[in-house]
């Protein structure tokens, strides 16, 4: 589609298309399309056809100058001559604006109801395809503007719940103040407006800690009253404020989408380290030194048997002299006290095994309450002969 000046070319699939709901939404892509083809000023009214009665007229011709006519009379008629030549030349520029008016209008109107028609439903195409193409963007405003309740509350709650992050906020401002202006002006006003947005900005709750907004909203609170708050005047204020905090420092160091305050630390999504997960081991006792490798393992096994003798165990009695610290058997004068858990392990495969103990504690739970009592063994149970079962049955 082009323009009276310039041509400009438009994708049709870009063209959204109306059934009769969400007009709001609708109707602001459209106007981005009639201002890319240049015919908004035609659509919304601001250019209009000219009318008839603006068309100018011509000039009433003077009389013929002719031989018959005597000297006074010729001059006169010449003079009428002169004030028609003037006259003409003012009537071809006016005539020339009028037909330009009417040329640019019509290119316009065509367009945007070309427009239209890719637009609209076949319903609503039908309803409005007579009419020209602001009388067409005023019916389908009657007609459908009247937002639904859902439409108004999607909107109320996008501006009274979203929450801004610490980031560049001018494309945030622009989103909200999308939502904003699709709510009719006498449902909230300027000055509830700006309440709600202010109280949308990031703040923190660390006493030690201050917020990139927190000296704005101590200022216009306590320099302004409530009801006299200005919407444009506080956007304005909030872009100063980041600008003045963050547009100094590179792109890379500025807050990123999503940075917020989180109980008082700032930014609240920095990635937190993952912990290391510890490996579980036998003791909590650390050796000295580097673990052994198993090669080393198997040749210390393999030469054990053959170089070294196992030392005699011994059980019973209190070892004297400075060794008598050690509670492991055989362990020598420097030995570590450090490993003592872990040599005990080590130990238990050479110590012969402990008999069975030959008391016994039994309890028993009644009615009554709790009973202790010991008891001895009396050693394994044996089967007393063919004739007696091993357990008790019932006659």
């Amino acid at each position: 589609m082009s323009s009276s000046n310039k041509s400009t070319s438009i994708n049709v699939s870009d063209i959204p298309h109306f059934t009769g709901r969400n007009f709001q939404t609708w109707k602001a892509k459209m106007v981005s399309v009639f201002m890319i083809a240049k015919v908004y000023d035609v659509v919304k009214g601001d250019t209009t056809k000219p009318a008839d009665s603006q068309r100018p007229k011509m000039p009433s011709t003077p009389p013929v100058i002719t031989g018959e006519m005597s000297n006074a009379d010729a001059e006169k008629a010449a003079c009428y001559w002169t004030q028609f030549n003037i006259q003409m030349n003012y009537y071809n520029a006016q005539l020339t604006d009028y037909n330009h008016k009417l040329s640019a209008w019509t290119d316009g109107n065509s367009q945007g109801m070309g427009i239209f028609n890719r637009a609209l439903d076949i319903g609503i195409w039908d309803q409005v395809k007579d009419m020209t193409a602001h009388a067409t963007w005023t019916w389908l405003g009657e007609h459908y503007a009247k937002s639904s309740i859902t439409e108004l509350l999607e909107h109320f709650w996008y501006i009274k719940d979203y929450r801004f992050d610490l980031s560049d906020p001018s494309p945030q401002l622009a989103q909200w103040m999308h939502h904003y202006g699709s709510i009719p002006a006498r449902m909230i006003s300027a000055s509830l407006a700006s309440i709600i947005l202010i109280s949308n900005l990031p703040m923190t709750n660390n006493v030690g800690q201050e917020s990139v907004y927190q000296r704005l909203v101590e200022t216009m609170f306590k320099d302004e009253s409530v009801t006299t708050f200005d919407l444009a005047k506080t956007v304005d204020s909030v872009q100063d404020v980041w600008a003045a905090r963050f547009g100094g420092l590179p792109p890379s160091q500025q807050p990123r989408k999503g940075t917020t305050y989180d109980k008082g630390k700032a930014p609240a999504n920095k990635p937190q380290q993952k912990q290391q997960t510890q490996v579980q081991r036998n003791t909590a006792i650390k050796g000295k030194g580097p673990n052994p490798q198993y090669s080393e393992q198997q040749s210390a096994d393999s030469g054990s048997s053959q170089q070294k003798k196992k030392r005699p165990f011994r059980r019973g009695g209190k070892g004297k002299g400075k060794g008598a610290h050690n509670h492991t058997v055989g362990a020598p004068e420097t030995y570590n006290s450090d490993f003592v858990l872990a040599s005990a392990a080590m130990h238990i495969a050479d110590t012969p095994s402990l008999p069975a103990p030959t008391v016994h504690t039994v309890t028993s739970f009644s009615a009554a309450g709790p009973s202790t009592w010991r008891e001895k063994e009396k050693g394994p149970w044996k089967n007393p002969g063919w004739s007696t079962p091993p357990y008790p049955h019932v006659q």
